[in-house]
């Protein structure tokens, strides 16, 4: 990949996408849900009347889904944060855990205390190297 120089604006975002992954996660699944499970009222018609649902619903879920802006972006996030996260070395994976994914994030002192070999401006670096990817596989 081309050397792309990447703003300050967009390595926030990518660390407020990092910050917030796993209800990035819960929210896209949620979204998910209400487009392919909408709340329905009770029907009171117990007579047998016909429904009055489209014939195609499922295509209308599945476009819904496929168009819908919120869940094509955290869907493209989740998968790209994963992947770079895949591929990165074990010290680089828990720098960003220790980091992002811990219910308390650390910091930067007490990331370098639990990496060996590492210092804090070594951890500051790798984590600013998995930022920038992530950013250039966005697309930013």
């Amino acid at each position: 990949m081309a050397n792309v120089r990447i703003s300050n604006k967009a390595r926030q975002h990518v660390r407020d996408l990092l910050a917030n992954y796993n209800e990035l996660k819960k929210e896209n699944s949620d979204l998910r849900q209400m487009i392919l499970y909408p709340f329905q009222e009770d029907d009171e018609n117990v007579g047998g009347g016909k429904s009055s649902k489209p014939v195609f619903e499922a295509e209308e879920k599945a476009i819904k889904l496929a168009s819908h802006e919120q869940i094509k972006f955290r869907s493209l996030a989740i998968k790209v944060i994963a992947d770079v996260l895949a591929r990165s070395s074990d010290e680089a994976q828990k720098i960003i855990e220790l980091k992002y994914f811990s219910k308390e994030p650390m910091s930067w002192v007490a990331i370098a205390e639990n990496i060996d070999g590492y210092t804090e401006d070594g951890c500051r670096k790798i984590e600013r190297k998995i930022v920038d990817l992530i950013a250039q596989r966005l697309g930013w």
